[in-house]
């Protein structure tokens, strides 16, 4: 027993000596290439690390202070200054991608959750160059991708197929049904909506890759189509990641500001699925599950 404790006491005493290495003010440090030197967080007193919080990785640059201060003389108007680090940039980029794949609820609607390239019927009539341009888009996700098809054809399961395989690599990805993202949208403004509208519309403005479902199927209204307008707009102009699917009538239904941006071929690709089937009347031996 007393074997033991004196082997716990050793383990805690470098634990807090390893801490205590890190969190030296590094005054006497040169800087580095980058020109900044580390800013190191301090401990409370008496407060030593747990090893689980010691065997966390640690960030090469900033030694998980967060902050840098830029290596300039007295007198220059940065000095002093902290520098968020981009570790910062890319825990807040996480967190991100974590709210976004909520919202999506790729991960808890039934009808998505087995959606992926993987089970995607490709050898089904109609639908082969849908999946290669899905396919081809993920793994350069710029420009506009918009698929046009009847009910059935496929489009929304590529869309979720997209959309989840982007957020498995990183890339913060919003996915949403328009007409639950104009209701989205809408709640923001009763009076204890847990998200302001701003905020809301924010993140779907800004999203690296947009992924829109059912565009056209959204009740047309004035205020409707006012919103899908400007959030596209704005991602047309900043030239932003966005995929779209609709149907033939929705796509004819579309207000003509959005319907002339999304006819810019330099910027988008339009794959009509005119000869895809809809799988949900196929029988299992016509999608070759049998």
């Amino acid at each position: 027993m007393e074997r033991t404790s004196n082997i716990a006491a050793t383990e805690i005493i470098q634990l807090a000596q390893e801490r205590q290495r890190r969190q030296r003010v590094v005054e006497s440090v040169p800087a580095g290439e980058s020109g900044f030197r580390q800013l190191v967080p301090s401990s409370p007193a008496g407060v030593l690390p747990s090893a689980r919080e010691s065997i966390l990785p640690v960030c090469s640059i900033c030694k998980d202070a967060g902050y840098l201060r830029m290596d300039v003389p007295v007198g220059h108007p940065n000095f002093g200054k902290p520098v968020a680090c981009r570790c910062q940039q890319a825990r807040k980029n996480d967190e991100r991608r974590k709210r976004l794949r909520e919202q999506s609820q790729l991960d808890t609607l039934i009808a998505f959750q087995d959606s992926s390239f993987e089970t995607f019927q490709v050898w089904l009539p109609g639908v082969q160059e849908a999946y290669h341009a899905a396919w081809r888009f993920v793994h350069e996700p710029t420009g506009w991708l918009v698929l046009v098809g009847d009910n059935g054809c496929g489009k929304t399961h590529l869309a979720v197929s997209i959309a989840r395989h982007c957020l498995d690599e990183g890339v913060i990805t919003l996915f949403a049904v328009v007409p639950d993202l104009l209701d989205y949208l809408r709640a923001t403004f009763a009076p204890d909506a847990q998200e302001h509208y701003d905020e809301a519309f924010l993140k779907m403005r800004e999203a690296e890759l947009l992924v829109l479902d059912d565009l056209g199927a959204e009740q047309s209204t004035p205020w409707a189509n006012e919103k899908l307008f400007q959030l596209l707009n704005h991602r047309y102009n900043a030239r932003l990641a966005t995929v779209i699917t609709t149907n033939n009538l929705g796509f004819a239904g579309i207000e003509n500001r959005v319907r002339s941006r999304l006819g810019d071929r330099r910027l988008v690709r339009i794959v009509t699925m005119d000869q895809a089937q809809d799988f949900r009347q196929l029988t299992a031996h016509d999608q070759g599950v049998e």
